[in-house]
């Protein structure tokens, strides 16, 4: 089901996407700081950010690399007609960057001992699920990675699996280039497929009758909007 076209209806579902995606990296944060092993995306992310740094003489981080790695997952996106909406692009100028801000300025805990890691670590895939689950509801398109296993999704793939695939592809990248594989990959690959579905269901979202708007979508309606507005 559409969600409602007015002016406060897009201010409602731009906060609910950013406050998402904000929250998302928020949780991938709290898994790089545990130090247990971070998700398949991320070992590539951390990897070609190891590499870089050492080919470049200075520091990459890895919300950079996310971003970059994003706006390449645009393209398969389009091959597999995924709608390109405002929070695909949202996803590639808050994301990568709020997780850069959360490391650099060390706003996430840093626990000791090997159970506060692990609790970490569980608890950071739970919180980017969450965050996942939340920014999608707003229907304005899903990030460049979550739009690649919602088409796998639409095409009868379960998301789970879609989604550990094409991660164990990237993870096997990462961990070539130098990227850190430990338990909380493991929990990744096997566990995150699953708490994202658990938060799908617990907020009713279902990627199957999904309606995102496209850019285009979203900028006829806006259209819309100001043509009443003046009338």
């Amino acid at each position: 089901m559409l969600k409602e076209v007015s002016f406060k209806g897009y201010a409602v579902r731009l906060s609910v996407t950013f406050f998402g995606l904000i929250f998302a990296a928020y949780g991938v944060g709290l898994t790089v700081t545990a130090g247990l092993g971070v998700s398949p995306w991320d070992v590539f992310g951390q990897g070609v950010a190891l590499k870089l740094t050492e080919m470049l003489g200075m520091e990459v981080m890895m919300g950079t690399i996310t971003m970059a790695s994003a706006t390449a997952v645009i393209i398969i996106d389009v091959i597999l007609k995924e709608k390109i909406g405002v929070a695909t692009i949202i996803d590639i100028l808050v994301f990568g960057p709020a997780l850069n801000f959360f490391l650099k300025h060390n706003m996430l805990p840093v626990p000791q001992g090997f159970a506060v890691r692990l609790f970490c670590t569980v608890l950071g895939f739970m919180v980017w699920s969450l965050g996942i689950a939340i920014y999608m509801k707003a229907q304005l398109g899903a990030g460049p990675k979550d739009g690649l296993f919602m088409a796998f999704a639409k095409r009868k793939i379960p998301v789970a699996l879609a989604k550990n695939s094409i991660e164990a592809v990237v993870c096997l990248i990462g961990w070539i280039f130098g990227g850190t594989v430990g338990v909380g990959t493991l929990i990744c690959v096997f566990a995150m497929g699953s708490m994202i579905d658990f938060f799908f269901k617990l907020l009713k979202f279902d990627v199957n009758t999904v309606q995102n708007e496209s850019l285009i979508d979203t900028a006829r309606n806006i259209k819309m909007l100001c043509t009443k507005q003046k009338q």
